[in-house]
């Protein structure tokens, strides 16, 4: 969904805010221009300010159980006005800090109602099943090891916005792609290390240090320290809110933080969790590159069944030799050209 369609749900949002609840019980309802053959989709908003999206349908329907929070609850429910009595499948977010999740979520609905207005619950169902796995994944306590590694993504992501406020576009990681960014032709993958000696990563199968077909790869590594006794680095929580300033899409940039288990303020460890980067290195990942690829096991007539492969790779010596930082910038702008 672009970026206006929010902004015009955030709109219809602060229109019902501003109705009076005419009692503790009745919800407050805004049309949208949506419907199907049974009445016009609504927003509404309850006594609690909860956010429901109300779709009509028959009443007869039976309507899928199981559905029932934290992130979302799934309902049938009968509103009455004067003269007129509407059924609607009713999907509700209770956690507030997942609203603008739920209004791309919403959004979706409504792209995929185009064709099914008959069948209405159909394309609820559709989308809910897409997104479900978002709204049950947020909230839990982050591992080290992935709060360092969204750290140090966050920090080359960072580094990206500050050119194009846009490049929260090619942070791929999220969706589970072979890299964690794809600028273009240029391939950026990133590590974080917490170890005080040594520049030694953990790489995940044959394909994460496969350069991109008619591209260039960049490995980053980072050397983090942990400073959340000494009180000094940066948080987790202000590097979030730093690149969330930084971008023009704020709820794609929270979406794609949901979608590797991290909403900010909702668990204070998570926000908490604080860094210095102590050493930051950018390799070019080429055919002198140590590394284990498919490619390179095909040739040797390993057999490509070999699956499953994950490996360490000792950096520590100055061989490779890193890309020099002031060339970073050049070519993050050009790309792998």
């Amino acid at each position: 969904m672009s970026i206006k369609n929010r902004v015009t749900f955030e709109e219809r949002w602060a229109s019902l805010r501003a109705i009076p609840p005419s009692t503790h019980t009745k919800m407050r309802v805004h049309e949208l221009p949506y419907t199907t053959p049974w009445g016009s989709v609504c927003l509404a908003t309850d006594r609690d300010e909860i956010r429901h999206l109300l779709v009509p349908i028959l009443s007869s329907t039976r309507v899928r159980s199981g559905l029932d929070g934290p992130g979302l609850v799934l309902r049938k429910r009968v509103l009455e006005d004067v003269g007129s009595r509407t059924t609607f499948v009713d999907l509700s977010c209770p956690r507030p800090e997942l609203r603008y999740l739920f209004d791309d979520l919403c959004s979706d609905i409504m792209v995929e109602l185009s064709g099914l207005e008959h069948q209405p619950l159909k394309a609820v169902y559709q989308v809910v099943d897409r997104w479900r796995s978002l709204f049950d994944r947020p909230g839990g306590l982050l591992s080290d090891q992935a709060a360092a590694g969204l750290f140090g993504e966050l920090l080359v992501l960072r580094r990206l916005l500050k050119n194009d406020a846009s490049a929260h576009r090619c942070w791929t990681g999220p969706h589970g792609a072979r890299h964690d960014f794809e600028i273009d032709n240029l391939a950026v993958e990133v590590k974080a290390t917490g170890a005080n000696k040594g520049r030694i990563v953990r790489i995940h199968g044959l394909d994460q240090l496969e350069a991109p077909e008619f591209g260039r790869l960049l490995l980053v590594v980072l050397r983090l320290e942990d400073s959340r006794r000494s009180g000094g680095g940066t948080t987790l929580l202000q590097l979030a809110e730093e690149v969330i300033a930084l971008c023009d899409d704020e709820p794609a940039v929270r979406s794609l933080l949901a979608a590797v288990g991290y909403v900010l303020g909702v668990v204070e460890t998570n926000d908490t969790r604080a860094w210095s980067v102590t050493e930051e290195r950018w390799y070019d990942v080429n055919d002198d590159f140590p590394r284990l690829t498919r490619t390179a096991l095909s040739t040797a007539g390993v057999s490509d069944t070999v699956v499953d492969v994950d490996y360490s790779l000792d950096l520590t010596a100055e061989i490779p030799a890193p890309v020099p930082i002031a060339d970073v910038a050049t070519i993050l702008k050009t790309g792998a050209a």
